[in-house]
């Protein structure tokens, strides 16, 4: 009779729908899920010593963004439960990395970061240059403004980035070689929104 309760939610987690996930991993959704088409991405942004960043904020920016959110979800293992350990590490390292060379605090929630790229980044799209200096406030960017819009535009090499994507995207093949994402697969990697097949595979 102590198993119910925990068999009674373990169903209602399956038949609840995973939480959307941020954004800027559904900007430019392609074969395969969100989750991997962000990841294949940000693995060819940050490639090359970020060479196809130099010169363009707007595209700087969403990588950043995209690399914030991926770190979220190796961190807690939600889409990647069988990812090496090492991982997580080497995508927090990196991400400090990158927080550095724009001048984001350290401290400042991942949430607020991803929000405010993510708007600096379409704001530049639109031509729209103030409105992209304006989300870039303090405390979360210092000094902020035009200053870190100026950073975004001249961002050079983040090799720890590029190492963390490759790495990612390398134990990525490996799971798919070796069935190992039993256990994992929510919609938004496998299937179409709405399913609630999490937990189930492929979404099958």
């Amino acid at each position: 009779m102590t198993l119910l309760p925990v068999l009674l939610a373990a169903c209602e987690e399956l038949r609840t729908p995973q939480a959307l996930p941020p954004a800027v991993l559904t900007t430019e959704p392609r074969e395969g899920g969100p989750l991997r088409a962000a990841v294949a991405a940000t693995t060819a942004a940050f490639a090359n010593q970020g060479a196809e960043l130099a010169g363009h904020p707007a595209e700087a920016a969403l990588a950043l963004a995209r690399f914030e959110a991926i770190d979220l979800e190796v961190a807690n293992r939600r889409a990647w439960p069988n990812l090496s350990p090492t991982i997580g590490y080497a995508m927090r390292t990196a991400r400090d990395e990158n927080r550095a060379a724009i001048g984001a605090a350290q401290q400042a929630p991942a949430a607020e970061v991803i929000q405010a790229l993510g708007t600096v980044s379409a704001r530049l799209r639109a031509n729209d240059r103030a409105g992209a200096a304006a989300a870039l406030r303090a405390p979360i960017f210092e000094p902020g403004g035009e200053v870190t819009l100026d950073r975004l535009s001249d961002v050079g090499p983040l090799p720890a980035a590029e190492q963390a994507m490759a790495a990612l995207s390398n134990d990525i093949r490996r799971l798919d070689l070796d069935s190992g994402w039993s256990g994992a697969g929510p919609w938004w990697q496998w299937g179409a929104p709405g399913a609630i097949t999490a937990g189930l595979g492929r979404g099958y």
